[in-house]
Parts: structure tokens; C-alpha cells; sequence
């Protein structure tokens, strides 16, 4: 790699795009696929109050940066779910019970989900979910997907 690549990956870059900007900064490498990930955005124009705003796109990318230390993951939860436990040391019946876990409980929920876009909110809902139709679906040992947010009345 040239010495202009790793300085570009290092300072980013603002470049026309038609009648648009494009700002982009490596951001480092998703820790699970191995692959490069890049902070992009895209401004409206090219005259010079967009090179202004491109150029404050640019210094905000570098603060996520900095803030975050880790590059972000476009991997799924069910994903990273399965990597766990492909590489976790644990009897084969504590196993079992993770794997019923996360078929009953967390990919019907959280699977699809992006690992970056989970925060404290989305995960307080599902546990909240979690009680609220343990305890009030008679007990029963599974989420049910209900109509209705309200289909269960007060309780």
C-alpha cells in the first residue's frame, strides 16, 4: 500500500460526486467479518458552504472514531449469537440450555438486529417483553407475537 493510501485512509476524504459531496473515512475493521469499514456520507452541492459542511461531516467521522475505539460491526445479533457459541468452552448440557435460549428468546427478537444497533433501550424492551408475557400468557415458556401492544389488557 503507497504511503498516499494510508494517509488518505488516516485523514479521509471529500470528492465531487455529480452535483454532490461524498465524505469518507476508513473507520477501521469489522472485528468479526475481517473486512474494511468506511464512515460515508453524502452532501447536498459542491459550492463552498458544502465543502464547509463536508468539511465538518469529515471532523465529526473523526470523533465517532476516536469515541467509539472499535470499528463498527454490520453483523447481525443472531450472527454473533452463533460465533459465540461455535467458540465457547462449555459442557454440552450448559450448551443445550444457551442454544434453547437463544431459539426461544433472543433470534426471534434480537436476531435480525444489527450488533451496532443495539443499545441499553432495545434491550430493557425486550426484557421487559420478556416478563410482561411470561407473566401474563399463563406462564408459558415462549414469547408469543401478538397482534396488538394492548392485546393483553391490564393486568
Amino acid at each position: 500500500m503507497s504511503s498516499d493510501a494510508a494517509n488518505g485512509r488516516r485523514t479521509g476524504s471529500i470528492r465531487e460526486r455529480g452535483d454532490r459531496l461524498q465524505v469518507r473515512l476508513y473507520a477501521g475493521r469489522d472485528p468479526v467479518t475481517g473486512k474494511d469499514v468506511y464512515l460515508t456520507a453524502t452532501i447536498k452541492g459542491t459550492d463552498k458552504a458544502a465543502r464547509k459542511r463536508a468539511d465538518d461531516k469529515l471532523s465529526e467521522f473523526r470523533a465517532q472514531i476516536l469515541k467509539q475505539r472499535n470499528a463498527p460491526t454490520s453483523v447481525t445479533m443472531s450472527y454473533a449469537v452463533d460465533e459465540w457459541l461455535r467458540t465457547t468452552e462449555v459442557e454440552d448440557s450448559t450448551r443445550d440450555g444457551y442454544v434453547n435460549y437463544v431459539e426461544r428468546y433472543i433470534r426471534p427478537t434480537l436476531g435480525p438486529i444489527a450488533v451496532r444497533k443495539l443499545d441499553a433501550h432495545a434491550l430493557e424492551s425486550f426484557y421487559t417483553e420478556l416478563r410482561r408475557c411470561r407473566v401474563r400468557c399463563d406462564r408459558k415458556h415462549f414469547i408469543e407475537r401478538h397482534a396488538k401492544d394492548d392485546e393483553h389488557g391490564d393486568p
